[in-house]
């Protein structure tokens, strides 16, 4: 097994970077605050994360301009990845949890994400599979997008029904 680290920078910053025993892996940087365009760049793939759609979103996985993988999220969280090579990967969470999985289609899992801190900032990423390098660091960058994306939609959740659910109890 393989344990890798990601650290946001800072608190509100939307900029992640990846680490392993030799150093930086790679770097997960958002276009900004409110959107989930992201790019994932290291030594050897730098990958494009395109979102479409606001409940229910497909995202396209991009390497050098060609398209590589589609990724499709429902409004209530399920996420499955399809790579042109025809493997698929489901992101996987305990409710209310915050640690996240990369499964494949047989349910093995693949990548564990798990936060080291009670603000969700740092973690660590625990490969349990022999997958070959350009797919590890695809689906590495890939696990952290959705885990990014996944995180915000809860707090935009807790945001807009915590109002509500305090209307109804009063």
């Amino acid at each position: 097994m393989e344990i890798l680290t990601w650290k946001q920078e800072g608190f509100t910053a939307r900029k992640y970077t990846v680490s392993g025993n030799n150093g930086l892996v790679g770097r997960l940087d958002f276009k900004g605050w409110t959107s989930f365009d992201a790019d994932f760049s290291s030594e050897r793939i730098n990958l494009a994360f395109r979102r479409q759609g606001w409940l229910e979103h497909e995202v396209t996985i991009s390497f050098k301009g060609e398209v590589v993988g589609m990724s499709k999220t429902s409004g209530f969280g399920k996420t499955t990845t399809t790579l042109v090579t025809g493997e698929r990967f489901a992101l996987e969470s305990k409710a209310f949890g915050s640690s996240r999985a990369l499964v494949d289609a047989a349910g093995n899992t693949v990548i564990n994400f798990d936060p080291s801190n009670f603000g969700g900032t740092k973690g660590n990423i625990a490969i349990h599979s022999e997958i070959p390098e350009l797919t590890k660091l695809l689906l590495v960058a890939t696990g952290l997008y959705f885990k990014t994306l996944a995180d915000s939609q809860a707090a935009v959740m807790v945001a807009v029904f915590t109002p509500i659910f305090l209307q109804i109890i009063r």
